[in-house]
């Protein structure tokens, strides 16, 4: 297919850009055409090898051959009061994108994209277990033993999904200050994605296979629009449906019946023969929108905004297991058929800004977002885990909670090369009864100065603190709403000393710089520097700090009308500080030994270069461009025990003793150049070579099979591998007008 768009593309191309038309205006009818259209073969002089392809094409298809790189045509009106285009990229390829519109100028405009997004997950996964139907994976019996059969299952080959999405849009403007706006989106994702299966409370085995992707996203809007020379009102719908054509995944168990290759914890008789999980349901979202801006006297405007979001979902459940031990307990039965789901939404906005003197501009505004949960409150007397065993009774929770944001800023023309700007603001979260804290606010305080002393320089830097209180941390919280008279569970919960990083009390302080400096007409420098640093101030238990920064510079330099140069440079960081402490269960006594802390000290620091060039070497006639990237990222943790444990048995002290982690590290380089000779003013024929090579060393996946020794539970065994890619391209592009 791809080859033949390209094919008819390069024999059109050759008719219709025949010598002698390069410069007359196509005429159809009493509309003139014009355009562009580049098409060409593609070669690899080195391509790698289809298991090494996962990262080189993760988002795009770079398949050899013939392509239509690009092709745009406009036809129109002489006095441009009908318009029609057309154009496109890839057309034929995995990633493939075109457009077509036509309107009438002051009247109606109407669009109609394609657009086409791959994700390849993996090019090097195995799997013994076969997909007997559409979410269904079924191993034979019995049950292969030893488990290092599966290392030798058989390639999946490419692991992947794709987004198609059509956009159409029709905009009419039936007046100059009236627009009205109807916009349809249908997005279908189709494919696999690695999935895990479960087969018991975890410690048990799992099993990773695929995850059918077979979903459909139907958006409509429409939005109305009036504007007026002193406020403008606008208004909207929204409906989202989704839909996912598979319902659920089955998967047999490589433990059940393998007891031998298992062991008693994972294979013995409570072991399930398949575990069943739901997949995301159907369900649908309306949301309403109304929003009005007013000027009013002494330079100020008042804007607003109020939006409502219903969203629903009662897809039927389904049964708590298929494991036929279990599925006879009466305390497993469903208390009714599905959830009738209904959650809520309400978001409002207020702003307003004014100018009472001419140096002085002062804005505040105010946003209040709630989530309301009204689904039905369901008990059920009792869940099974995974299909293995049985617990509760429990309470699904709802996380109901509401948000207020306030700002206040006042801006000062303290001089005409320097501005000051002070601002104070405040955020407040409310939450329900299943988190830790009900109530939080968070204050915040701005300081920005813009200093413009003379044309060739600005200088902008920001500082911006902030610190977040609450009154009461309840660890209990989510458990005394969940379990249901199950004191032992509680208890056996989180420990006290635990703070959650998103409720935690926290003092930030962030600083943001830009410079932006022009020596000269012809050379641009803009030095950027930014920090932030996060401290949890009460966490005597998880997130202790958390330090970002990066600086960086990118420099622009044209010494010649026909020579420009770029180039830059960034530098990021980001560490945390985590500490936690092992807490071994026995039976139901849940251990709590101070010794038994655990710190980490993590890092991730990413340098990014890149540079270009562009040159007119014969004006008008050959032009030459090349560019490169280079980015490495290394990770790192540092994780250790402040003491050496000694408390518990030895098993626990070895639990709890800190293992090295290995370092990781990623390194992605692309080069690219291109020679373009303009043989005529319509034709242009290209020369492109481009290379890239991605390396990583990564101790989680550069050795991963599906079976590890010593380990029960079973991967895809998928891995990122290095490449290398050397690409030859030629193009003949015709211009017409």
């Amino acid at each position: 297919m791809r080859r033949w768009v390209a094919v008819l593309a390069v024999g059109w191309l050759l008719v219709v850009g025949r010598p002698g038309s390069a410069s007359a205006q196509l005429s159809l009818g009493g509309f003139n055409l014009e355009g562009e259209v580049e098409a060409g073969p593609v070669l690899f002089i080195e391509e790698p090898s289809r298991s090494r392809k996962g990262k080189f094409e993760e988002y795009r298809d770079m398949t050899e051959g013939l392509w239509l790189h690009r092709l745009q045509l406009r036809l129109f009106r002489p006095d441009e009061s009908y318009s029609t285009e057309l154009e496109g990229s890839k057309w034929g390829y995995e990633d493939q994108y075109y457009r077509l519109g036509a309107g009438r100028l002051g009247l109606w405009q109407f669009n109609f994209e394609w657009d086409q997004i791959p994700h390849v997950y993996s090019t090097t996964a195995r799997l013994l277990a076969r997909e007997t139907e559409r979410g269904v994976y079924r191993l034979d019996t019995p049950r292969p033993a030893p488990l290092s059969v599966h290392n030798s299952a058989p390639e999946l080959g490419e692991v992947s999904t794709r987004w198609d999405t059509a956009r159409m849009s029709l905009v009419l403007s039936p007046s100059p200050d009236f627009d009205v706006v109807a916009e349809y989106t249908r997005i279908n994702k189709d494919g696999n994605r690695p999935f895990s299966m479960a087969f018991g409370s975890p410690g048990n085995n799992f099993y990773e296979v695929l995850e059918p992707i077979e979903h459909t996203i139907h958006d409509i809007r429409l939005r109305g629009t009036f504007a007026r020379e002193n406020w403008q009102l606008q208004f909207g719908y929204g409906l989202s449906v989704f839909q996912n054509s598979v319902s659920k995944l089955v998967v047999d168990n490589p433990c059940f019946a393998n007891a031998g290759a298992c062991g008693a914890g994972d294979g013995g008789a409570a072991a399930p023969s398949a575990g069943q999980i739901s997949l995301p349901p159907d369900n649908m979202a309306h949301s309403f929108n109304i929003a009005a801006g007013v000027n009013l006297p002494m330079r100020t405007r008042i804007n607003g905004a109020f939006n409502y979001s219903l969203r629903l979902q009662n897809d039927a459940f389904l049964p708590h297991t298929i494991n036929p031990a279990l599925a006879a307990n009466p305390n497993l039965r469903l208390p009714q058929r599905d959830l009738n789901g209904n959650v809520q939404t309400i978001l409002a906005s207020l702003g307003a800004t004014t100018r009472p003197l001419k140096p002085l501009t002062l804005s505040a505004k105010y946003r209040y977002y709630e989530m309301f949960d009204l689904s039905d409150e369901i008990t059920l007397p009792s869940v099974a885990v995974n299909d293995r065993s049985v617990s509760g009774p429990r309470r699904p929770g709802r996380w109901d909670y509401s948000k207020q944001n306030a700002d206040i800023d006042a801006r000062w023309q303290i001089v005409q090369p320097v501005a000051l700007t002070l601002g104070v603001g405040w955020e407040r979260w409310e939450r329900n009864e299943h988190r830790e804290v009900g109530e939080s606010d968070e204050f915040f305080g701005k300081a920005a100065l813009d200093v413009t002393p003379a044309e060739w320089l600005l200088i902008r830097a920001t500082y911006r603190p902030s610190f977040r209180r609450y009154d009461h941390y309840d660890t209990r919280a989510h458990a005394e709403h969940t379990v249901e008279e199950d004191a032992v569970g509680a208890a056996q919960g989180q420990s006290l000393l635990l703070r959650k990083f998103d409720e935690g009390e926290r003092n930030r302080q962030q600083v943001d710089v830009l410079f932006q400096f022009t020596p000269f007409e012809t050379m641009s420098i803009t030095p950027t520097f930014g920090f932030r640093q996060d401290d949890y101030i009460a966490s005597r238990l998880g997130l202790q700090d958390e330090t970002s920064w990066s600086a960086g510079m990118d420099v622009s330099w044209s010494p010649t009308e026909r020579v420009a140069f770029s180039a830059g440079y960034v530098y990021e960081q980001f560490s945390r500080q985590i500490r936690s402490r092992s807490r071994p269960v026995t039976g139901t006594t849940t251990f709590d030994f101070k010794d038994f802390e655990w710190v980490s000290n993590e890092a991730d620091t990413v340098n990014t270069v890149h540079a270009g060039i562009r040159a007119t070497l014969i004006p008008r006639v050959l032009d030459w461009t090349a560019g490169a990237n280079y980015s490495i990222a290394v990770g790192s943790d540092d994780t250790r025990n402040p003491v050496t444990p000694a408390s518990g048995t030895a098993a626990q002290r070895t639990s709890a003793t800190a293992k090295p982690i290995p370092t990781t590290q990623d390194q992605l380089l692309h080069v690219e150049t291109a020679l373009r000779y303009h043989f005529s003013k319509a034709w242009t024929a290209s020369l492109g070579y481009a290379f890239e090579s991605f390396q990583k060393n990564d101790w989680r996946t550069d050795r991963l099979t599906p079976v590890l020794q010593g380990v029960t539970s079973i991967w895809l065994g998928d891995d990122d591998r290095n490449y290398t890619a050397h690409l030859v391209g030629v193009t003949l592009t015709y211009r017409f007008k």
